[in-house]
């Protein structure tokens, strides 16, 4: 586990379904990214995989950014705040709404931090739009368009399911990224 800013730390840890078949250069590592964010004192856990048991144990609540990162959500028997649900996000967090209904990114105000689930992931310290990814039936064209308007937000850091945080350059990293 390693604390990025104060309040607002990184882990990974072995995705409980993947397959060696899932790697590769379209494929996705092993390894995947969890986040936890604290605010007011209160700890929110960000698609959590086999959390630290010092942020377990302050957890208030789950956010995850994809329907399917539920992965140790459950087991943690606290509120779960994911696509589709109604009312406000846990505290310090706020849902972007992706190019779907499945996904969120969510924006971490006090850390000028945006944490993206699949759509974005990060590959040789770049980040990329995971344009092969796209649900059956779904329209590669509308993920640019949609997620341009992250770029009007502050962001210094960005947090990706999958690839290590990226610190430097980061908002024209993400513009790179959206345009392909």
């Amino acid at each position: 586990m390693e604390e990025l800013r104060p309040g607002l730390w990184w882990w990974t840890a072995p995705h409980p379904d993947w397959k060696p078949e899932d790697a590769g250069p379209t494929g996705w590592d092993r390894d995947v990214s969890c986040y936890a964010v604290e605010t007011g004192g209160a700890v929110v856990l960000v698609d959590p995989q086999a959390p630290p048991a010092e942020l377990a144990e302050r957890a208030v609540a789950v956010a995850l950014t994809c329907e399917w990162h539920g992965r140790d959500a459950r087991a943690l028997a606290l509120p779960v705040y994911e696509p589709g649900t109604e009312g406000a996000p846990p505290p310090g967090l706020e849902a972007k709404p992706l190019h779907y209904e499945h996904e969120l990114a969510f924006w971490l105000p006090e850390h000028r931090a945006l944490v993206f689930g699949d759509v974005v992931s990060v590959r040789d310290g770049r980040p990329g739009v995971n344009w092969g990814w796209i649900p059956a039936g779904g329209d590669p064209s509308t993920i640019g368009p949609a997620l341009r308007p992250l770029l009007e937000l502050p962001v210094e850091l960005l947090l990706t399911g999958h690839g290590p945080p990226v610190r430097e350059d980061v908002h024209a990293a993400l513009a790179r990224a959206l345009d392909g």
